[in-house]
């Protein structure tokens, strides 16, 4: 398990992507750059790290999910967990999340994650606020 988590630390800083924050021109809307599509393989996922706050970005079938990288349960970053399907395994007591609803599919969580709404633009993945 040690060095699978070590494994994971160095694909996030390796993934880690300055953000840019972008004004569209239609309803000047802040947009923040979260990674690259390119940066994140198929069926895994990665932590990305905006002004000191953590996000789950999934790729599950070339489709993205952001959502919080905190299990509502404990303090347990959710991408130290599992991915299996559209589901995230919080690493901590085994509580699993969809990733499109951000629900609780079992005990011990009973509130949700939240969901971030995403925009893709030019190879990049956009956290729309």
């Amino acid at each position: 398990l040690l060095g699978m988590a070590l494994k994971r630390q160095l694909v996030k800083l390796k993934k880690f992507c300055n953000p840019a924050v972008l004004s569209s021109g239609l309803n000047d809307m802040a947009r923040v750059k979260l990674l690259n599509v390119d940066d994140i393989g198929n069926n895994d996922m990665t932590q990305v790290t905006v002004d000191d706050r953590n996000y789950l970005v999934a790729k599950v079938d070339n489709e993205i999910y952001v959502t919080s990288d905190m299990c509502t349960h404990e303090d347990a970053e959710l991408t130290m967990g599992c991915l299996k399907g559209i589901k995230v395994k919080c690493p901590l007591h085994g509580s699993f999340f969809d990733l499109r609803s951000g629900k609780p599919l079992n005990e011990p969580a009973e509130e949700p994650i939240k969901v971030y709404k995403t925009k893709i633009e030019n190879n990049c993945i956009y956290l729309d606020e």
